[in-house]
């Protein structure tokens, strides 16, 4: 997976499986897909980024993409929903013995 984050103020736009790389077509103004290497930028929920260290789309926002291990997000968010899923069994207990 990778995490699309905005070089401005370091919120997390996104995460995908594949970025989308887009460069911009200097004859007709259009993004349009490019491979990794030559991308200028990414599009992302139809929103296109401009690619830090790249020349950019003229977009408002430039991102920059880490490559992470979505097992170790999706096994730390497992464990938090078992711990609240515990506290709330053990309030709804104490409410019923009330």
């Amino acid at each position: 997976m990778y995490k699309i984050i905005k070089v401005s103020d370091g919120e997390t736009v996104g995460s995908t499986e594949k970025p989308y790389f887009i460069k911009k077509k200097t004859s007709t103004g259009c993004y349009v897909a490019a491979d990794e290497e030559t991308a200028q930028g990414v599009a992302y929920q139809c929103t296109a980024y401009n690619l830090q260290g790249r020349d950019g789309v003229g977009a408002d926002d430039t991102v920059f993409l880490i490559k992470y291990d979505a097992g170790i997000e999706s096994d730390e968010a497992a464990a938090a929903i078992a711990e609240n899923s515990a506290a709330i069994d053990n309030l709804i207990i104490s409410m019923l013995e009330a």
